[in-house]
Formats: C-alpha cells, structure tokens, sequence
C-alpha cells in the first residue's frame, strides 16, 4: 500500500510539473511550496526530491509524534538550489513575508543524493532559538532517515567522531554548546548560516548529534520533545525533564560512549584526517572507500 501511494504521489507531481512548466519556479504540495532557484532543473528529478523530502519528514512527524503544524505556521517552503561552493548541504530559514513567517528548507546540491535534509527539515518542525536543541533532535532524524555521507557524520557515526575529539584533546563541554551561532564558529550572512571555524563547528555537531541520539534512546522522543516544548523562552529544562543535570547527564552520556566502545580502526582512521588537517577532516571522510570506512 505505501508503495502504490508513494507512486502515486509521484505521479501527481509529474503530471503537475508537465501541464504546467510555468509552475517550476513554484509548486505547491499540501504541506511544501517547492521552488527551483536553479531555473534548470528536470521535471521528474523534482518531482523525485521532492518525493523524497516528503517521505523524510514523514518519518520525522513519526518518530516524534506530531505534526507539520501547516494550519498554523503554513506550508514549508522547499527550494532546490546549486551547490554552496561545491558542498552538498541544507540549512532552514526564518523568512518574514507580508508579515507572515515562512518556514524555508533550502537544499543546496541535488544531482546526486542531497545531505542534511532530514536533519533540517526537522528544524522546520521543532523550531527553536537555541541551536544544541535544534541539533540534537535533527541530527539524530538525519541518522536515521538520511545520507550517511552528510555532515557531521561524513561516512562515519557521531560517536566515532566524539571519540576521536576526546583522543585528539579536542571536546567541547556541553555546556560550552550555546544557543547562538557564534558559539559554535558559525555566523550568518544575508541571513544563511556560513562557517568560520569548521574544525569548532564538526566537534559541537558530532557532540550535540550523539548526545541527542543517546537522550532519544535512553529517555524517548516523548521526553525530548517535551524538553523542546518546554526549553521556549530561552531555558534548557533538563532537570525538570530528564530528572538530572546536564553535567551528570554529559556524564553518564560518556560513559555509555566508554561503554560501547566506538571501532577502534574507524577512530583511527578519523584521528588520521583531524591530525592531517581537522578543517577538511570530513570531506576527506566522504572521500574514502567504503571498504575504508565501511558501514554506518
């Protein structure tokens, strides 16, 4: 049945797309307004992203057991657009228009499998000022409904990449982990997220990323998305949540990571990368063959 209605779906999409070019630069979708700013890019394979990121955040509402919220906030609007100095990545955007909010998922690079989407298109859903509660709920999504190969994964698991951060001297406390971007080596520009730091960046997204898996596993989506719920207004409930601080909440998440013991090889091979050079240690990572880094 999900088979017939995902071609269906897609069906639909085409059939729109060909009666109406006109409409390429501004599809509509009951929950996305789906535009390419390419001005180039195929009927279908829009169609087939689009698809795609629909299928995603329906996993997403899933998981956490909620909504797009459309009645209230409207459709999100998804744009398809070139790569960002030949990275493949995705960023969610605020935008005011006629007075109104726009949610806006903006995917930049779409001839081969895009990246960060789920992660994103989960900010879309849970929106938030603070940016470690917006990742640690969208990381996870992108983990498991995702591209292996997006940031900060890279080919590889966030406790992988923790584990090689703690080796190599370089954790960041979680409470260093602010709601801003200049906290985490990023800054803004025409209102898109641009890096300053990526090494800074990669150790707080790894960080919030496995951390956020381990609440989701350890306590549920039920807890976090409550904490989200309840962090509105600027505060981090953990105690009232998750009954515990986040010192000793970091600390048991630790141990855990002590416990599991990440593949060693696999943590070689990423200190290798860090030491030669932590700025591009990720697209290396999404370099090396599968037999190198083998599965996720």
């Amino acid at each position: 049945m999900k088979t017939v209605r995902a071609s269906s779906f897609l069906a639909a999409l085409l059939l729109l797309l060909y009666l109406f070019p006109a409409t390429l630069a501004a599809m509509e979708t009951d929950i996305f307004v789906v535009r390419d700013l390419t001005g180039k890019l195929p009927a279908d394979r829009q169609a087939a992203l689009t698809k795609d990121a629909r299928e995603k955040l329906d996993k997403v509402l899933r998981f956490y057991g909620t909504a797009a919220n459309v009645e209230q906030l409207g459709k999100i609007r998804l744009e398809f657009d070139e790569p960002r100095g030949g990275t493949y990545s995705t960023v969610f955007l605020s935008v005011r228009e006629h007075n109104r909010k726009i949610r806006v998922v903006r995917i930049f690079g779409v001839d081969r499998e895009p990246q960060m989407v789920a992660h994103k298109l989960t900010h879309a859903v849970f929106i938030s000022p603070d940016k470690l509660v917006r990742n640690m709920m969208g990381i996870p999504m992108e983990v498991r409904f995702g591209n292996p190969l997006t940031f900060p994964l890279c080919g590889f698991s966030s406790d992988e990449w923790v584990e090689a951060f703690r080796r190599k001297q370089a954790y960041i406390p979680l409470s260093e982990l602010g709601p801003d971007h200049k906290q985490w080596g990023m800054s803004t520009r025409g209102g898109v997220p641009v890096v300053l730091s990526r090494p800074r960046q990669h150790v707080m997204y790894a960080e919030s990323g496995s951390f956020g898996d381990w609440l989701l596993t350890g306590y549920g989506a039920e807890k976090v998305n409550r904490f989200w719920k309840l962090s509105e207004g600027g505060k981090r409930p953990w105690e009232e949540v998750f009954g515990l601080s986040l010192k000793d909440l970091e600390a048991r998440w630790l141990q855990s990571l002590d416990t599991k013991k990440p593949d060693g090889k696999r943590v070689e091979t990423l200190l290798i990368l860090l030491n030669r050079n932590p700025k591009d240690a990720c697209s290396e990572a999404q370099r090396l063959p599968k037999t190198s880094r083998g599965g996720t």
